[in-house]
């Protein structure tokens, strides 16, 4: 599967599709000269799950065009063996900038990472066979 996105109704799809992927610190990567910011990750692949098929995860490349800045928050950067839990992807505008803003890839236990990008121009592609799992991802709620 790959996918792209231009907008922020495109990002609410990858933003599913990646819900639950793990990845590990290490498999952040910002090319700087060519203002782009790629993560490996593990997909859940909930689009299976939701068709009544086997829980199964597949290696996954997400790539940010466009990207001028990136920070993070609660991520130790120096644990490239780290495994980061990822919730969701987001679009917040730069009202005064327009198509710029900001993508917040938001992580379990608090963490964001937050790239300044030019617009909105993400892909998500597939990069491996699947594989089985046991585990299926539950979020407790709070009620």
């Amino acid at each position: 599967m790959k996918i792209m996105a231009a907008s922020e109704d495109d990002l609410l799809v990858v933003s599913a599709l990646i819900q639950d992927s793990v990845a590990k610190v290490g498999d952040l990567h910002r090319e700087a000269s060519a203002r782009r910011f790629t993560l490996g990750l593990n997909r859940f692949r909930w689009e299976m799950v939701n068709k009544g098929k086997q829980p199964a995860r597949v290696r996954s490349g997400l790539m940010i065009e466009g990207v001028s800045a990136v920070r993070t928050q609660n991520l130790n950067r120096g644990n490239a063996d780290a495994v980061i839990d990822i919730l969701s992807i987001t679009f917040v505008p730069d009202e005064d900038n327009p198509p710029a803003g900001c993508l917040h890839i938001v992580l379990a236990g608090g963490g964001l990472i937050a790239l300044t990008v030019e617009c909105v121009d993400v892909t998500l592609a597939d990069i491996s066979k699947t594989w089985g799992t046991r585990h299926v991802p539950d979020h407790e709620r709070d009620d």
